[in-house]
């Protein structure tokens, strides 16, 4: 029985709200504990407020006062059991630094301050990362998880975050008259961005077939190639920067489709239960791609999936292969 346990996912916005079945998992299998999650400021608004959470911790490394290290190892001094499912260094240091007695996760160059380690599973690209989660977890403390790990959380959002969206998007013209299409064309891998040019051109088939409304949200402090162009198009609205990512959820919820590359908005689509095309180029879809509502556009080229910036082809054939007439054929198939 562990009556404090803490569980620490330091990565990106998808990586986080893949690992939320897993902490329902934890909670589902140890009702009576104390559960306490550690994560990054980014991802702080997509945890808080999960039922299976009982208190969420933020660290930011890059921060220039240690002092969030140190009240992070106040509040989970002594916990029974650490389970790191992150490859972060850092997660291990301060789960040491709190005298937790079993440290368990993946080895990743910082066995010195583990107790129980996982090597890195072969044949890990072809499952789903939340499975990978738990076999993490299951290899390293015996721990068997049970549940749908399929099955993706975001919190409820707040009546403020609805009326700010409800508002937003009526200054846009968009009364909820008409579906909404969302796009979410940009990653901060740009080996993962499918050419700016045939969004556009998308775009253009779909306004000319269908009666909708078309979001592009995103981040816009990015100079990504064509982004202007695209962001500046007269038959969508752009509130690219200009919403928090539990109000991007918002607006994915209430669309009828969502388009994007390999990014966190997939996996908020997952868990509003959205239907989705996803154009997949040097990522696995086997790993990353949710499991229900959605289609996967990946082509099977020789070098891909790479999974890794370092391994990557200039060229990017994987991603640049695919065509308009597929992204435009496959979202179709929800908007008939």
């Amino acid at each position: 029985m562990y009556n404090k346990i803490f569980v620490s996912n330091r990565a990106g916005v998808g990586d986080v709200i893949l690992t939320t079945p897993i902490l329902k998992a934890i909670k589902d299998k140890f009702p009576q504990s104390h559960l306490t999650f550690m994560t990054g400021p980014n991802c702080a608004e997509l945890v808080n407020g999960l039922s299976f959470i009982d208190e969420v911790v933020l660290y930011n490394n890059k921060s220039k006062q240690n002092s969030s290290m140190f009240n992070i190892i106040k509040k989970i001094w002594r916990s029974d059991i650490a389970l790191l499912i992150d490859f972060k260094y850092r997660s291990a240091v301060i789960a040491f630094l709190a005298g937790i007695p079993i440290r368990a996760g993946l080895n990743h160059k910082r066995s010195l301050f583990m107790t129980h380690t996982a090597p890195l599973k072969e044949g890990r690209e072809h499952n789903y990362e939340p499975y990978n989660y738990a076999d993490i977890i299951r290899d390293s403390t015996g721990i068997d998880l049970l549940g749908d790990f399929s099955k993706l959380y975001v919190p409820k959002r707040s009546p403020e975050d609805v009326n700010f969206v409800t508002k937003l998007l009526a200054s846009k013209g968009i009364m909820g008259d008409k579906p909404i299409v969302t796009i979410a064309p940009f990653t901060a891998w740009s080996m993962k961005n499918w050419p700016t040019h045939r969004y556009i051109e998308l775009i253009k088939k779909i306004k000319a077939s269908y009666d909708c409304d078309i979001v592009l949200t995103g981040d816009d402090t990015h100079d990504y190639p064509g982004g202007s162009e695209l962001r500046q198009l007269s038959s969508i609205a752009n509130l690219s920067g200009k919403t928090s990512l539990l109000q991007v959820t918002e607006i994915i919820a209430r669309s009828k489709l969502l388009i994007g590359s390999c990014s966190g908005t997939i996996h908020m689509a997952a868990a509003t239960n959205t239907p989705a095309v996803i154009i997949y180029g040097p990522t696995s879809p086997e790993r990353w791609a949710p499991r229900k509502n959605v289609i996967i556009l990946s082509k099977n080229t020789i070098c891909s999936p790479c999974d890794g910036p370092a391994i990557g082809c200039p060229e990017n054939q994987c991603i640049q292969s695919i065509s308009v007439d597929e992204v435009f054929e496959a979202s179709s198939k929800f908007l008939s």
